[in-house]
């Protein structure tokens, strides 16, 4: 009898133990399944703010005078900052610029249609300079100006670093400045040559209007937040970059 006692003993701390051991089991799979939609659950909480935020940049796009943007279950609102202008002498990037991709920066402001208007940079004796934060890069410039009733282009090649002054038609070192003298400024193309870099370009008179950027903050009813910052700038279509006669070539 006493061993069939001490067997019932045995038998019951066994099941103890194995019911313990599935019941952490199973609140452990279930504190998984929780966590996991949870995570999900801020995964598209996510998403919808970041649709929101981009939806309120293309509406304020489309209607200039809407900062703010609701949807159902989140809403943004724009804040929107002119590039140049306001007595601006210095304008960078807004990032990295690609090798063999063009940065444009204005010398002429636009009129609210977008078109090209007759507000040209500087004065009889203004300059400009472009710079690069990549010191293996070599930049490619590009300066569209009126002279008299014509529309020229003069074609600058610059290296960053003394290890570049073996590129051919390279003449100068980009800290050089570039003279506007007798120009009504128009527009310059930079084109780094040999790597990516971030451009600078700087002078002594006030750089026109570039266009805007752009911060959108969004906001759900949940209480997440996300903001989304881009630059909206005046263009130029591409194929017109070659089209403009050229004075001469790589000078």
């Amino acid at each position: 009898m006493k061993t069939n006692k001490q067997n019932k003993g045995q038998i019951a701390i066994i099941v103890l133990l194995a019911s313990a051991i599935i019941l952490t089991l199973g609140l452990s799979a279930s504190k998984t399944a929780i966590t996991d939609t949870k995570v999900d659950t801020d995964e598209e909480l996510l998403k919808e703010a970041f649709n929101t935020a981009e939806s309120a940049i293309n509406n304020y796009l489309t209607d200039s005078n809407k900062t703010n943007y609701t949807t159902e279950g989140s809403g943004a609102n724009i804040v929107a900052t002119q590039i140049g202008g306001n007595n601006i002498k210095e304008i960078s990037s807004e990032g990295v610029v690609s090798a063999n991709t063009n940065q444009l920066f204005w010398l002429v402001n636009h009129n609210e249609n977008g078109d090209i208007g007759s507000t040209y940079y500087g004065g009889s004796s203004s300059y400009f300079k472009i710079e690069a934060d990549n010191s293996n890069v070599a930049l490619k410039i590009d300066y569209f100006y009126i002279d008299g009733s014509d529309y020229k282009v003069d074609r600058f090649g610059c290296y960053t670093g003394t290890d570049l002054t073996n590129f051919v038609g390279f003449t100068f070192n980009c800290n050089n400045n570039i003279s506007t003298s007798g120009k009504n400024s128009l527009l310059v193309s930079v084109t780094p040559l040999g790597g990516s870099s971030k451009i600078k370009i700087s002078g002594d008179s006030e750089f026109p209007v570039q266009g805007e950027e752009i911060m959108s903050t969004s906001i759900t009813d949940s209480g997440v937040k996300t903001q989304i910052k881009t630059r909206y700038v005046y263009q130029f279509p591409s194929f017109m970059l070659d089209a403009i006669t050229a004075r001469g070539g790589v000078e």
